[in-house]
Parts: structure tokens; C-alpha cells; sequence
């Protein structure tokens, strides 16, 4: 049962929220246009204010459901985290679109949403008095993910535990790291 819903945790990771709503708005496929990206900033881009929320939420709701439906089947802590990773994962690398997704960040914050909203209020806090002081929405939610772990540990969850919420942000990190690089090229 556990391995079914992995697996259906990936498969609901490669509906990709950016692709369908630039379908249905422009009738167009977003990975021709703008960055490429399939995700919400590009959406943004594309079709404005409405398209990047539609795919933000989109996207979110994929982690937060996935999340949800593994505590609705009683599956433990750790199991609930290892959706969350199959969920970002689809999304990075979904074989709908050829293993060529988006950047899973809002997908990862609905899952941690749904994980435990204590941990995620703190993260929200962090990244948005990071955002004030760096002025970079990039930096200040990738440095605001690489604390989860911390902050979780910080609320007495297990060693295991948070080592499972740092493979979700290793991942958030590694399908970002153009855009650091490029950041922080800009900056120097």
C-alpha cells in the first residue's frame, strides 16, 4: 500500500498545473515560451497576476493534498515526508513531460504546510524577513528552505525525520541551481 501511494504521489507531481493553464488561456505550450520553465514565475510572466496564482495554487495543492491523504491512511510521520519527496519529484521530473518540470517550490511548501503548520509558520516568517533584508524573493526562499531541517529539529522531530525534510530541500536546491548561480553571478 505504501509503495502504491508513492507512486500515485509522483503521478499527481507530473500534473502540471503551468503547462495546462497556459493550454487553456493562450493555447500554447509554456515550455516554448518565456524561461521554458513550466512553473509560476513563468506563467506569471506569460499571462500575468491570474496565471502565476493559478499555478501557484495549483502547484501547492499537489503537496498539501498528497500530504494530507497520507495522514487521511494513517501512514506514519515518515511516510507523510517521503510522499512529500515523490510529489516534488514528480514535479521537477515529470515523465508527462519528459522529465522536464518545474522548480517545486510551491508544491514543497504545501506539503510542509500540510506536514505540520507550526515548523511552516516559522519558515514563512524567516523567508519574509529575509526577503526584507536581501530583497531577493530567490535567495530569501532558498536560505528560508535550507533552515526547515533546523527548525524542525528545533520542535524535537527525529534525526530520520528531519534528514527526510532535507532531501526535500536538497531537491528544491538542486532544481534551482541555474538560478543561483546566475544571482549570484549579477551580485559579484
Amino acid at each position: 500500500m505504501i509503495y502504491l501511494y508513492l507512486l500515485v504521489s509522483y503521478v499527481v507531481g507530473t500534473i502540471m498545473t503551468g503547462y495546462v493553464v497556459t493550454r487553456v488561456m493562450k493555447g500554447k505550450d509554456i515550455r516554448t515560451m518565456g524561461s521554458g520553465n513550466v512553473g509560476a514565475r513563468n506563467a506569471g510572466r506569460l499571462l500575468g497576476k491570474k496565471g502565476f496564482f493559478i499555478t501557484a495554487i495549483g502547484d501547492g495543492l499537489k503537496g498539501l493534498f498528497v500530504v494530507l491523504g497520507a495522514k487521511y491512511f494513517g501512514f506514519t510521520f515518515e511516510i507523510q515526508i517521503l510522499s512529500l519527496i515523490a510529489v516534488v519529484i514528480g514535479h521537477i521530473w515529470p515523465i508527462t513531460l519528459r522529465f522536464k518540470g518545474g522548480k517545486g517550490i510551491a508544491t514543497a511548501v504545501g506539503g510542509l504546510l500540510a506536514l505540520s503548520y507550526q515548523p511552516f509558520l516559522i519558515f514563512v516568517g524567516i523567508v519574509l524577513i529575509l526577503f526584507l533584508i536581501l530583497r531577493s524573493i530567490t535567495f530569501a526562499g532558498m536560505i528560508g528552505f535550507f533552515t526547515v531541517p533546523f527548525i524542525y529539529w528545533l520542535f524535537d522531530y527525529s534525526y530520520p525525520q528531519c534528514l527526510l525534510i532535507l532531501i526535500v530541500v536538497a531537491l528544491l536546491i538542486f532544481a534551482h541551481r541555474d538560478n543561483l548561480k546566475e544571482k549570484l553571478s549579477k551580485r559579484s
